[in-house]
């Protein structure tokens, strides 16, 4: 039903899960059930309407349960579930171990074009005080560069943003160009400040486990959704 982070997890305050096919978390039933698996508060589960863009909302007592056009969430508030959900594009999940703030983003390739990782994090530095060296990341399963085929000419769009990367940012296969997400995203992290060995990746592709994860692509534009969900215990 879902992936618990708790083995990777160095704190005691927040719990990480990414839930699996089992699941349709775009249901009403499936989002309540999910949270009393866990021990959530399902009536304070906030979440947005995404629209592949780079906006982080900051969740205080004052809008709890409000549904905003943005990718990004962030909260410092207990009892209240955040989420984002996924079907191919990538998550990531952001805790700050010192000052006990949580946050989460959904990054398909515009969202990451568009830095989101870069946003969630200036956003916790100004509005929590939070230092890089404090916050741990997780990234979700995504659409691999396995499976990921895009046109050379959003490879050279990406090429021409990043450049100043040591590796590839995809691969070529039988003359066919596959983006290369989760390698992106890394660096952006990174980028702005993240260690390295705070960054928890387990590379999983959605696309290629149809046992585990529904996909946008495999499923031909499938409706339903995995999702992120984290909360400040």
């Amino acid at each position: 039903m879902y992936i618990d982070f708790d083995d990777v997890n160095k704190y005691d305050f927040a719990k990480v899960v990414f839930t699996t096919k089992e699941l349709d978390m775009s249901v009403y039933d499936d989002r309540k059930k999910i949270c009393e698996d866990l021990n959530f508060n399902f009536e304070n589960l906030t979440y947005n309407k995404q629209v592949h863009g780079n906006n982080v909302v900051i969740v205080d007592k004052n809008n709890i349960g409000n549904i905003q056009e943005a990718d990004g969430i962030i909260t410092n508030i207990s009892d209240v579930p955040i989420m984002v959900f996924v079907a191919d594009c990538v998550s990531i999940a952001f805790i700050d171990v010192e000052n006990k703030v949580v946050g989460c983003v959904h990054a398909g390739w515009r969202g990451t074009y568009k830095e989101i990782s870069s946003v969630i994090i200036n956003k916790m530095k100004t509005t929590y005080k939070s230092k890089v060296e404090n916050i741990k990341c997780i990234i979700g399963p995504a659409i691999g560069s396995c499976c990921y085929e895009v046109s050379y000419d959003l490879v050279e769009k990406f090429n021409t943003k990043f450049t100043n990367l040591n590796e590839s940012l995809y691969i070529i296969k039988d003359e066919k160009y596959y983006l290369d997400l989760f390698k992106i995203n890394e660096f952006i992290l990174m980028k702005n400040g993240i260690k390295a060995e705070n960054i928890f990746n387990p590379n999983l592709c959605t696309y290629c486990d149809e046992n585990t994860f529904h996909s946008y692509r495999r499923e031909n534009t499938t409706s339903k959704r995995m999702a992120m969900v984290m909360q400040i215990l």
